[in-house]
């Protein structure tokens, strides 16, 4: 039995949008397992990505609590939360993301300069995912200079460099065309079959959400659905 990693408890999120409050995540109880892949789904407004935002800790809740490895980050200060989510948590955008000026090399290096690394320490890990990922070549490159599938695999590299707990993708193929989007989608697999990261994936692309064991159905904020696809897709052609 796997253990568990991340579980939500009574989750909820309301917006102040002009004079109205919009309740975005609506009392959501749910658990993550460690080496879990769990997309999910929803139309647009469904909660989706602001379920996410609480599990990574970039908002936080208006009710209810988020336990991420034991620990309960109820009583956390933004300066703790932020902390947290620099050790521990991964992001993968749909925009990338890459920070224009720097070299994909700088740009998958900066998590451990804000984690305060040691210069060799940090030169030799970013030089190893580079050449784990076989994408050495993207090294010296300016984003201006990548195409939208080599921008998101440098944004990948930035999200696994401080060998994080769990990995947070939103809309990752969202901005890339099926070919590529499918490319992205494989390394997902392959980093949760071979690596056994756990991830947790955002899409409004339903066969892309199938690529995960599970996926989670959300509408007007709450999970209406809990469904394990018990084959998921892997002909990297479909």
């Amino acid at each position: 039995m796997k253990e568990e990693l991340v579980r939500c408890k009574d989750l909820s999120k309301t917006f102040t949008v002009g004079n109205s409050q919009v309740l975005a995540v609506n009392g959501v109880s749910v658990s993550f397992q460690k080496g879990e892949f769990t997309s999910v789904v929803g139309p647009s407004g469904s909660g989706k990505t602001t379920l996410l935002n609480l599990i990574g800790t970039l908002e936080v809740p208006t009710e209810g609590k988020i336990i991420i490895n034991g620990t309960d980050l109820s009583a956390f200060s933004t300066e703790e939360l932020t902390n947290f989510r620099r050790k521990n948590l991964g992001f993968v955008f749909q925009f990338f993301n890459l920070v224009e000026g720097l070299t994909g090399f700088e740009n998958v290096e900066l998590p451990l300069i804000f984690d305060s690394i040691p210069y060799e320490t940090r030169q030799k890990r970013v030089s190893e995912i580079f050449k784990e990922f076989d994408i050495e070549y993207l090294q010296g490159k300016f984003p201006e200079e990548l195409s939208s599938g080599e921008r998101q695999r440098v944004s990948i590299m930035r999200a696994l460099v401080n060998e994080p707990i769990l990995l947070l993708a939103d809309e990752p193929t969202g901005n890339l065309d099926t070919k590529t989007g499918q490319t992205v989608l494989d390394l997902f697999k392959d980093l949760n079959d071979e690596k056994g990261t756990s991830i947790i994936l955002v899409t409004h692309d339903l066969s892309a959400a199938k690529r995960a064991l599970r996926t989670l159905h959300m509408h007007d904020g709450k999970i209406t659905f809990d469904q394990i696809n018990e084959e998921p897709i892997l002909d990297k052609e479909n």
